[in-house]
């Protein structure tokens, strides 16, 4: 038996709590049916300090297909990205059952 692997790419991003909630609305129209979320600490370092913000954040995962990529990021951007301090990026992955993440 052989397990056929789909190609899809997992888009990463560390938000507070409000744009979380715009973020999982806006991904529900782009039918993406799965978004891990996590509670984060952000520390940003400048020169040899580090500058603790105690800020809660908010990091959220999820799988698009690649060709719903361009679409998902265009909208993110479109409506987040510009007025919002969000951190973003993408990475390729392999996923054995896809359907349970994204339509």
């Amino acid at each position: 038996m052989t397990t056929q692997m789909t190609p899809m790419k997992l888009i990463s991003m560390t938000c507070e709590q409000s744009v979380a909630q715009r973020t999982m609305t806006l991904l529900q129209k782009h039918s993406v049916k799965s978004i891990r979320t996590y509670s984060v600490r952000i520390e940003e370092f400048d020169g040899e300090a580090s500058v603790d913000l105690h800020e809660s954040q908010t990091k959220l995962e999820f799988l698009v297909f690649p060709e719903k990529l361009e679409a998902v990021v265009s909208d993110l951007s479109k409506q987040l990205l510009s007025r919002f301090d969000v951190g973003f990026y993408v990475t390729d992955a392999q996923v054995l059952r896809p359907a349970i993440f994204c339509d």
